[in-house]
């Protein structure tokens, strides 16, 4: 939904100001509803499987049900933001992790509560944790509103308030949710489907070795993730007005921007695998290295190819990325147990990372055609980021201006 909501706002030039905050109001009932209905069924897992005997059962799975729930809400909330162009919001509020905001407010209540007890239970942790995105939320509540209501007014005023002959119907958002659901749901399968059959296949020692190597990803895929985090709400909008100029340039300052250090850290960990894992793991975890290598190898794809799924769904095409996703999962639980079999997790990173190249090359090339935008890396870009940087340094009037 939180995607759906920031290409409708972002993109959409029939909106009125009546069907902004209908838009809105859609997007916050349906968290509510969501987070009620996940925080529940949380609650009855966690009563259910958690390690725990008696009442502490009882309350650390409603405190962990009340976390999904607020959690949904404050992630919601503060993504939508993000197609007003709020992106400074978002980012200390929002993200799939949560946001630097309410996790320092969390931190910095931790350590009081240890500093005055001198000790913590898991209970204590997940009261303080549940407390701490609770009041952050009513900000993120009220700035959204705000915006709205803003946005409104301003439309009103500009003589701009006033529906298209066709309109918009809030109800067509779910033909975009439903889609942008279904394939982050395939994309997080994707993400964990070799860590599922290592469990599933192999002997924990095993397993150990192997996510030590996958843990060390995340250093290649978090630069990408910014960028493509940064551009999300300018893609509906630059294709909306024609913009396709502007929003190559866009596409291709942040690629240039999220390469360079994805690119460097891939190289380093491509040369050096033994000594990052033995320095970061033990000494035990070296024998990981040329899986870490694999892997890096495919996942450096995903870096050179640049933010091409996000591109294609925010460009309309999520339908397409959702068969894309399940064609990869299909692959990767037919290809992974082959892999295992034949060379155990060496094979299973060779799976996984042909997979994740083949996702990629494939989605950048339907973008380039679909929406004829090359979302790839280019060293032609950095001209223009060492331009933009020098601009930025002296004039401080702002951020990088690439939507003029």
């Amino acid at each position: 939904m939180n995607r759906a909501l920031v290409k409708v706002i972002a993109g959409e030039s029939s909106l009125d100001s009546k069907t902004l905050r209908q838009v809105v109001n859609l997007g916050i009932t349906t968290s509510v509803v969501a987070g009620l209905t996940v925080g529940v069924i949380a609650f009855f897992i966690g009563s259910n499987f958690l390690p725990v005997e008696g009442q502490s059962q009882w309350v650390i799975a409603s405190v962990f049900g009340g976390i999904v729930l607020v959690r949904g809400l404050h992630f919601v909330l503060a993504e939508t933001t993000r197609g007003f162009h709020e992106a400074n919001w978002a980012n200390f509020f929002g993200g799939p992790a949560g946001g630097p905001f309410p996790h320092t407010v969390f931190l910095v209540a931790l350590i009081a509560a240890w500093l005055m007890t001198g000790s913590v239970s898991l209970t204590t942790v997940l009261v303080i944790y549940l407390c701490c995105f609770t009041v952050t939320l009513p900000p993120l509540f009220f700035k959204l509103r705000s915006l709205t209501e803003t946005v409104a007014n301003e439309m009103q005023l500009s003589g701009a308030d006033r529906s298209t002959k066709e309109g918009f119907a809030v109800g067509s958002i779910w033909i975009l949710a439903i889609p942008l659901m279904l394939t982050q749901t395939f994309g997080l399968t994707l993400s964990q489907a070799d860590i599922w059959l290592a469990g599933a296949m192999v002997l924990p020692a095993s397993i150990a070795i192997y996510c030590a190597a996958q843990r060390m990803l995340s250093f290649l895929t978090v630069p990408l993730q910014i960028s493509g985090t940064a551009i999300v709400s300018f893609i509906p909008e630059l294709l909306a007005k024609n913009k396709k100029k502007q929003l190559q340039e866009m596409v291709g300052l942040a690629t240039f921007a999220s390469g360079i250090p994805g690119l460097m850290i891939g190289a380093v960990l491509l040369a050096f695998p033994s000594t990052i894992l033995s320095f970061i793991f033990g000494e035990y975890f070296a024998q990981a290295a040329p899986i870490l290598q694999i892997l890096v190898a495919g996942q450096m794809i995903s870096v050179l190819t640049g933010p091409c799924e996000i591109m294609l769904m925010m460009a309309g095409h999520q339908n397409k990325t959702l068969v894309v996703n399940v064609v990869a999962a299909i692959a990767i639980f037919v290809l992974g147990p082959v892999g295992i079999i034949s060379g155990g997790i060496l094979g299973l990173a060779i799976a996984m990372s042909t997979v994740t190249a083949s996702q990629n090359i494939f989605n950048w090339w339907m973008t380039k055609k679909l929406v004829g935008i090359g979302t790839h890396f280019d060293f032609k870009y950095a001209s223009q980021l060492l331009a933009q940087v020098r601009q930025r340094v002296l004039s401080q009037n702002g951020p990088f201006n690439v939507t003029s």
